[in-house]
């Protein structure tokens, strides 16, 4: 996953910018690749224990640092930075790998009642955006299409049809302006858009080790 260097994010702090959404992400070097998910009901060792993660591993680190004392010579299969984000709710941004993006754990994290949306790019496909996932307890509820709102899919397809009222999503918007809405989405569902104080908070890192998942 790409990441922004320290110099980047210092001057971020300097830039008169959006305290959300894409510009935000830009600013962290995640405009590129993004992967994450939000999940209701877990802790953050709860999290990463059902994504399978060394327990032993966890470290607590900004973005910034993330790739301290990380071995580039040890063999793993991802990496990832979990924090709570607001009341029930944390979120997870994996800085090496995809699983969030896999129905496996996707289904693990949400096992016993929970919830999660998902939403991760390359967003520069020719697609545009990819679609917006909401997994409750194992099971796809619904997957939203960005730039086609109206397609949508899984055993419940309006689920979160109340949340997405009046944003600005449809292939007739610019690819930022639907960032920002898939992002003010996210905040309607969990109750806190992501914003500068959370990704500049410490969070807890860990490294899912090779063998992990057999996927």
């Amino acid at each position: 996953m790409s990441h922004a260097s320290g110099s980047l994010l210092r001057n971020w702090k300097r830039m008169n910018i959006s305290d959300e959404g894409w510009e935000l992400l830009r600013a962290y070097g995640m405009d590129d690749i993004f992967v994450s998910a939000w999940c209701k009901g877990l802790s953050v060792q709860g999290a990463a224990s059902r994504l399978r993660a060394d327990q032993r591993s966890a470290a607590l680190c900004t973005w910034e640092n993330i790739e301290d004392d990380l071995d580039p010579t040890l063999p793993r299969e991802g990496v990832v930075w979990i924090g709570s984000q607001a009341p029930g709710w944390v979120q997870i941004i994996q800085f090496e790998g995809d699983h969030l993006a896999l129905p496996a754990p996707q289904q693990a994290l949400t096992a016993d009642g929970g919830e999660l949306l998902y939403l991760g790019w390359p967003l520069r496909e020719l697609e545009g955006p990819e679609d917006l996932e909401y997994v409750v307890d194992g099971r796809s509820t619904t997957s939203v299409c960005l730039v086609e709102p109206s397609v949508r899919a899984g055993r419940d397809p309006d689920a979160l049809k109340a949340h997405m009222e009046g944003l600005s999503l449809g292939i007739d918007n610019d690819p930022d302006a639907i960032s920002d809405a898939a992002f003010s989405l996210v905040g309607r569902v969990t109750g806190r858009l992501m914003d500068a104080d959370w990704l500049q908070a410490a969070h807890t890192r860990y490294i899912i080790p090779i063998g992990a998942w057999d996927m």
